[in-house]
């Protein structure tokens, strides 16, 4: 009598090689989605990143034009860059509380747009000393110790408000201007240009005080009859 033989139980190399491309193919799909999502969550958080800085430089430059003192100046300056490119500098003097800065001193604080390596600009501040002049002057502001505030900005803007028109220019020795205008693009916001007016308060007119007013004279008692 033939015996049967038996029959052992397994997967054939063409069960394997189709399960290994099942596998392969499941976790390149896996490994996209989870890319694409990383990217996603990525991009998110660099721009929400932005919008807070941007949000933070606004809120601390209305506050340095809010809170300028009565003998506060402002002026605009074009600088160059070590390139030769026109470098916008609005330049504060005489004032305290400036972006942070508690005192100057006497000096003055500068708000540049700096050119960088990759083509765009970071506003940055600068406290002058009041007895920097000439050569050393020039040496501080391709050397000193600017603080960044903004990063990504390109096509800066200054314009002021004065007699009801917006004029491009502000030299040193003008007057208090009633508005200034901050345009520029920022590579976190593409295709779009922001534009911020940061309002300044008024001089107060002084105060006259009032003539003091004259003595009211006391009657003097009526003498008594007889």
């Amino acid at each position: 009598m033939k015996k049967k033989s038996a029959i052992h139980g397994g997967f054939t190399l063409f069960e394997v090689i189709l399960a290994l491309m099942i596998l392969g193919l499941l976790s390149g799909a896996v490994y996209t989605i989870t890319s694409a999502a990383l990217e996603s969550t990525k991009a998110t958080i660099v721009e929400q990143a932005g919008a807070r800085r941007l949000e933070a430089f606004a809120r601390v430059t209305r506050d340095a034009f809010l809170n300028l003192p009565a003998d506060a100046k402002i002026f605009l300056r074009m600088g160059k860059s070590s390139s030769g490119a026109p470098v916008p500098e609005l330049v504060f003097s005489e004032t305290t509380g400036t972006f942070g800065v508690a005192s100057l001193g006497g000096g003055s604080l500068i708000l540049s747009a700096k050119p960088r390596a990759d083509g765009t600009r970071v506003f940055s501040i600068l406290r002058v000393p009041a007895d920097i002049q000439g050569s050393e002057y020039d040496r501080l502001l391709s050397q000193g110790a600017w603080i960044p505030l903004l990063p990504g900005v390109e096509k800066v803007a200054w314009t002021f408000w004065r007699q009801g028109e917006w004029v491009e220019e502000w030299p040193e020795g003008s007057e208090r201007p009633e508005s200034v205008r901050l345009q520029f693009q920022y590579i976190d916001l593409p295709g779009s240009v922001l534009d911020f007016q940061f309002w300044i308060p008024p001089l107060a007119p002084p105060q006259v005080a009032p003539p003091p007013n004259e003595p009211t004279p006391t009657p003097s008692p009526t003498p008594n009859g007889p």
